[in-house]
């Protein structure tokens, strides 16, 4: 069975006569048609499964192409998801070193009020109530610190009187 090409067979099915109604797709044989009913659409059986065969064929490499589009652009969409997350986790580590800095900062500047009270009138600290501002200012430090920090401060610069709680 000699396989002719697409121009070949289009050419031959334009030059049959009228007793012939179809040309075989496969190899280009031309297909007598029937005193009654339907023409074939094949010269024979082995046309017909080598057609199905193609057809098959075809079909598998087109679910193997949309498999692999499917995949890349999977790949695509993991790679922007993986960009975004680490975007997204310099951002947060941005922010706790900010975070980490400014609470440094909160506490230096809480204990250098600290400071500045002792030395100027530490009466404030023996006569404060427990909820004023400085046992407030003292709960501040120990929070951004670790607790005993205010006592730790007083007690270095000299004060021995009451810690206010």
């Amino acid at each position: 069975m000699e396989k002719l090409k697409a121009s070949e067979i289009k050419r031959r099915k334009r030059g049959l006569d009228k007793r012939y109604g179809r040309i075989c797709p496969v190899c280009g044989k031309p297909i007598r048609k029937p005193r009654r009913g339907p023409t074939a659409r094949f010269c024979g059986t082995a046309c017909r499964q080598a057609y199905g065969r193609r057809k098959r064929a075809l079909a598998e490499r087109k679910k193997d192409e949309s498999a692999e589009q499917t995949v890349s652009q999977l790949v695509r969409q993991e790679e922007d998801y993986r960009k975004r997350a680490d975007a997204i986790r310099k951002r947060s580590l941005d922010a706790q070193k900010k975070t980490g800095r400014a609470k440094g900062i909160i506490r230096l500047s809480c204990m250098f009020q600290l400071k500045t009270i002792l030395e100027r009138d530490p009466e404030l600290i023996e006569n404060a109530p427990s909820d004023g501002y400085v046992a407030g200012l003292m709960d501040d430090i120990d929070r951004q610190g670790r607790p005993g920090d205010a006592e730790r401060l007083l007690r270095h610069n000299g004060y021995t009187g009451p810690i206010p709680r």
